[in-house]
């Protein structure tokens, strides 16, 4: 069982926490629902049955309903008479209720916590406060919370795999001994990595390829188990240039950030025809980069991805 969530305005930088044990929101319950699942097939002239041509995956609504309470810590009940307790108690309640209404736009998407997990979301309607008097009076208020998920998979913290990488040993104090010298920075270089993707499904991924100590041409990314591959044609990164490759479906784009001159420039123009935006697969695969010999001591490769979840431990 989920004892709290924390919701985060993305927008405004709001966040409130909503749990069993929480001074002023309190979690009566959530439902997370279950995205609409819909298969599609079609069928020819005399064929016994149907062909599975597709999964669509439809959006989540989840509702969360507690209750708006004052926080008694901070309310001094010393000398006040019942009438004035309970009047400080509304009081609170009802500017607790103003932070909920902040919290909640229909123009605004949040982010909903619960563990170590993440679901983005979109309010459909502003906070709902009962109406009745058992359930919205000087000691609490019962509300309600609705949101759509569109895209309806719960997630983790992003994994980073550094296929080539350039660091540093050089630093202060520094000590060269005689019979050894020192090193002042490592190069690794991966012929290829296995990266696991955990999760329910295939996922996008932000690919960076940095230029360091020289020059790189016209760089490739691959999955080495489907032979799919992203590969730039007539691009030259110069020292400290970085491109950024972002695979996620919606999202897909390509753009160079050039140093020299601090600005950023559409690459999606120079993705050779019959390239794939490639997906981090579910399961393990291995992954690799492709440049000619004269640049591979100067390019520097990264993937991050997020794996994603249908559902979470405690649901």
């Amino acid at each position: 069982m989920i004892k709290k969530i924390m919701i985060r305005n993305i927008e405004n930088g709001e966040e409130q926490e909503i749990g069993f044990d929480s001074p002023v929101f309190v979690l009566d319950s959530i439902d997370w629902d279950s995205p609409s699942i819909s298969m599609e097939s079609y069928r020819v002239p005399f064929q016994i049955g149907q062909t599975l041509s597709g999964v669509t995956v439809g959006t989540r609504k989840p509702t969360v309903t507690g209750y708006v309470v004052a926080d008694m810590s901070k309310i001094e009940a010393l000398g006040k008479t019942w009438e004035e307790f309970f009047d400080e108690q509304k009081r609170q309640i009802e500017e607790n209720k103003k932070k909920l209404d902040k919290l909640i736009s229909v123009y605004q998407d949040v982010v909903i916590k619960a563990g170590e997990y993440f679901l983005d979301a979109r309010p459909t309607q502003p906070p709902k406060y009962s109406t009745e008097r058992k359930e919205n009076n000087e000691v609490m208020c019962l509300f309600t919370l609705e949101f759509e998920c569109y895209n309806p998979l719960f997630y983790s913290e992003s994994k980073i795999v550094e296929l080539a990488s350039i660091s540093s040993d050089f630093h202060f104090p520094l000590i060269i001994p005689k019979e050894s010298g020192v090193i002042f920075g490592k190069i690794m270089r991966r012929q290829s990595l296995i990266v696991e993707n955990a999760g329910d499904s295939a996922v996008g991924c932000i690919i960076t390829i940095a230029a360091e100590g020289g020059q790189v041409k016209n760089p490739s990314v691959y999955n080495v188990n489907t032979g799919k591959k992203i590969t730039l044609d007539g691009v030259t990164l110069n020292d400290g240039d970085v491109v950024t490759i972002n695979t996620n479906v919606g999202e897909e784009n390509v753009v160079q950030h050039i140093r020299s001159e601090s600005k950023d420039v559409s690459l999606i123009g120079y993705v050779r025809t019959g390239s794939d935006f490639i997906q981090i697969e579910q399961g393990s695969a291995f992954y690799a980069y492709e440049v000619d010999e004269q640049y591979k001591n100067n390019i520097v490769v990264s993937i991050s991805y997020v794996e994603r979840y249908f559902n979470i431990r405690g649901m």
